[in-house]
């Protein structure tokens, strides 16, 4: 299966891509909305998308939207990574077509486990 994974921190970046190929997964990274965009145009499937909502240029909410926009992106599983988890905008990730959110900080472990929990149900 294939993922994106799209924060403006190379670290988190990092981690995200790591923790996904641990689990099988192929990825491809970005480091903001506009260049997620560019980069699922290159790509012939995305199966998941990590995205993070606080990113220059474009984003996480607005990638969400353009992707939920798309005729090719508009299933992918989306889950929103931030460290901005008021319920407010929680819902608004959800309510944009975010599948899930995650607050970070958070461990690989439990990135794991929702990255499971939300794709396999």
């Amino acid at each position: 299966m294939k993922a994106i994974v799209v924060d403006d921190s190379k670290m988190m970046r990092t981690v995200e891509q790591r923790a996904l190929e641990s689990m099988g997964w192929q990825v491809s990274q970005a480091s903001n909305g506009l260049e997620a965009l560019s980069v699922l145009g290159g790509m012939e499937a995305c199966d998941l998308a990590l995205v993070d909502w606080q990113m220059p240029e474009m984003d996480g909410l607005a990638l969400v939207k353009a992707m939920r926009a798309h005729e090719k992106w508009g299933k992918v599983t989306i889950i929103m990574v931030s460290s901005n988890a008021v319920m407010e905008s929680i819902q608004e990730a959800l309510d944009a077509g975010a599948n899930d959110f995650m607050m970070k900080p958070f461990t690989v472990d439990a990135l794991k486990d929702r990255i499971s929990e939300v794709v396999h149900g």
